[in-house]
């Protein structure tokens, strides 16, 4: 992977991968400025750079690796045992072992903020775009972009630097780590944007760009993340009722490589094995992570789901069957898009927002639940089987580690439903709450030098 510089909180000057250089920003002033008014003059020129935002979701600082860490293996739902790999920099992170300068998280960091910084270059000079209703696409495409970048940043970190147009070197030394309520303003305000100016879907070769449905869903979850549970199951409501996305009759077609972004899919990182660099990899291999047993003994006899799991208990060989490529079985390498949101996923997050609000035996809460476990030939819940608040929360809760199982969501589940330290010590580890936040990566802090504006995250 190419090494960047040690540049001052990697959220400057970074627009293209390619265009980087491994020069220390420290010492020099890039010679190129990407952010002036010469480097975007044409519609093409933003959108070359819109098309730069979606890849970098591809990276291995991102959902084609680090994430799965951070995001997955973390949780309870798998233990990665193996120690040695990687110089254990993913097995510390799932044991809770890993410091400030694990290169998980300094990498995910820079990527996080790279992918930021080229979304605000582009922005700034979004009015090169003629076209009015192209001007309002692209803008509102990079908004969904840089809000899903600040989400995933404020949830791993806390409070972080918040920075919505390109800066200079100098201007990189002043920013601060600010509340992450001030994240969490920017966000939803990049999300309504979004919302109101993206299209319904795209078709043919744009398959797979932000939707309005895919901003909605994003809103949603942002909402349910901070509990507003009104505005999340109004907004969740709304992709409901578009009729845009249902759920296919079949569970495993809706990670099939041969049926990519199905009708079940709002968004996805997509991934090309026969591209150099744009398959993924599964875990598959010796030695990688191992199920928890409690989520497998968690399906029915009858449930689908759970198919599409590994099915041994040993550390040996583990093969994710969901995300199996169809094309070619003896391969590590696939090429399945990555869903980040799906349609099951906005029927659960609705059922949890309602129910929250209000608890109503055999309500829409609990129609959109058995939608799920409809589906999946499970037994459908009842008023009588959930017949409080407390129950159908737990129910929903539930529910949600089986149907999204290594989907890159349960570690944030935990956290957002407080579940975490019970959860994780059912797997034996013992956590406290400091540990629900990553450490900011050591470089940064170093590089700042400021405990006052630019702190440590509490006993890293």
């Amino acid at each position: 992977m190419k090494k960047y510089s040690k540049i001052k909180l990697l959220i400057c000057f970074l627009l293209m991968i390619s265009l980087c250089s491994c020069k220390k920003f420290l010492d020099i002033v890039p010679q190129s400025d990407p952010t002036s008014a010469s480097f975007y003059k044409t519609s093409d020129d933003i959108k070359n750079a819109l098309s730069g935002c979606y890849a970098s979701l591809q990276s291995g600082s991102q959902y084609r690796g680090h994430f799965i860490t951070m995001m997955e293996t973390r949780s309870d739902n798998i233990s990665d045992n193996n120690s040695g790999g990687n110089a254990g920099r993913d097995y510390n992170v799932d044991r809770f072992l890993a410091n400030s300068d694990n290169i998980v998280f300094l990498e995910s960091w820079r990527s996080i903020y790279n992918t930021i910084y080229r979304c605000n270059a582009a922005l700034s000079k979004i009015d090169v775009v003629a076209n009015s209703a192209l001007k309002s696409q692209y803008e509102s495409e990079l908004r969904f972009i840089r809000a899903l970048n600040y989400f995933n940043a404020v949830r791993f970190w806390g409070d972080i630097p918040l920075v919505l147009s390109p800066i200079s070197p100098e201007e990189s030394y002043k920013v601060i780590r600010n509340n992450k309520s001030e994240v969490y303003k920017a966000i939803e305000d990049d999300l309504k944007v979004a919302a109101e100016n993206l299209p319904a879907t795209f078709t043919g070769d744009n398959l797979g760009r932000a939707t309005r449905g895919a901003a909605k869903s994003l809103l949603g979850k942002v909402y349910l993340t901070q509990q507003k549970y009104a505005l999340a199951s109004t907004v969740l409501k709304e992709v409901i009722d578009s009729k845009t996305y249902i759920l296919l009759d079949n569970v495993s077609s809706v990670f099939a490589t041969d049926n990519k972004m199905n009708n079940e899919i709002i968004f996805a990182v997509r991934f090309n094995k026969s591209v150099v660099g744009e398959g993924r990899a599964i875990p598959t291999y010796f030695d990688g992570p191992v199920l928890d047993a409690a989520l497998l003994s968690g399906y029915a006899a009858t449930d689908t789901r759970r198919d599409l799991l590994n099915t041994l208990s040993s550390n040996t060989r583990n093969p994710v069957k969901k995300y199996y490529d169809t094309f070619d079985l003896n391969t590590n390498n696939v090429g399945n898009d990555f869903p980040i949101l799906r349609y099951a996923d906005v029927l659960l997050m609705y059922a949890e927002a309602l129910n929250e609000q209000n608890y109503e035996a055999n309500g829409s809460a609990m129609e959109a639940l058995n939608l799920i476990r409809f589906r999946a030939n499970t037994s459908l819940f009842t008023g009588a089987l959930l017949a409080d608040k407390v129950s159908f929360r737990d129910a929903v809760y539930q529910e949600r580690r089986l149907e999204l199982p290594l989907e890159w969501s349960r570690w944030f589940d935990l956290i957002r439903t407080n579940t975490a330290i019970e959860a994780m010590k059912k797997v034996g580890l013992t956590i406290q709450n400091w540990q629900f936040l990553y450490p900011i990566p050591l470089t940064e802090v170093q590089i700042m030098n400021n405990a006052q504006s630019f702190p440590q995250n509490p006993n890293y």
